[in-house]
């Protein structure tokens, strides 16, 4: 799932507009929005502190000062999303603890094989999911390295650029 941070500091009405149009957006298409709370003790505080509202994009695009729809939406465009892959991973995953689940109930009706049987395909099953769910994840990985590569942060016009 999209995990998307959004950076704000008290009293900014820009921030809640942006907020406005996050908590839209997740009715669309689903994703975790964390609101983070900029103080003087936050470490990206002077970093970020004069281009709220940062928006944050599964922690490598940063968008800065973010002010309308379109921004918005071209920040979650660009993040990487899991694959088909990775959902099957999931659920093979829960398959396979409800296999095994049943393999250790009918193993206590003390029908062994049955419960051998059962275990058995339940861990399979679940190791093959947890297989493809890894995979995605480091495909993943390799993707967010690569756009942190390509330049991780955008800045809109007039917004200050981050310090080397």
């Amino acid at each position: 799932m999209q995990v998307i941070e959004l950076y704000v500091t008290e009293g900014c009405g820009l921030c809640k507009e942006v907020r406005t149009l996050l908590k839209e957006k997740q009715r669309l298409a689903p994703f975790e929005l964390r609101e983070i709370e900029l103080h003087p003790d936050h470490p990206k505080y002077d970093e970020y502190f004069l281009a709220v509202p940062v928006v944050v994009v599964d922690g490598t695009r940063v968008f800065r000062s973010v002010t309308s729809e379109a921004q918005l939406a071209g920040a979650m465009a660009k993040a990487p999303k899991p694959s088909l892959a990775f959902y099957a991973g999931k659920f093979l995953e829960a398959l396979g603890m409800v296999t095994t689940a049943f393999g250790f109930m009918y193993g206590l009706l003390g029908n062994m094989w049955m419960d051998l049987y059962f275990f058995l395909s339940g861990i399979g099953v679940f190791l093959l999911g947890l297989y493809l769910e890894k995979r995605d994840q480091r495909r993943l990985e390799r993707l967010r390295a690569a756009y942190a590569l390509s330049g991780p942060t955008s800045t809109a016009p007039g917004s200050p650029s981050p310090s080397l």
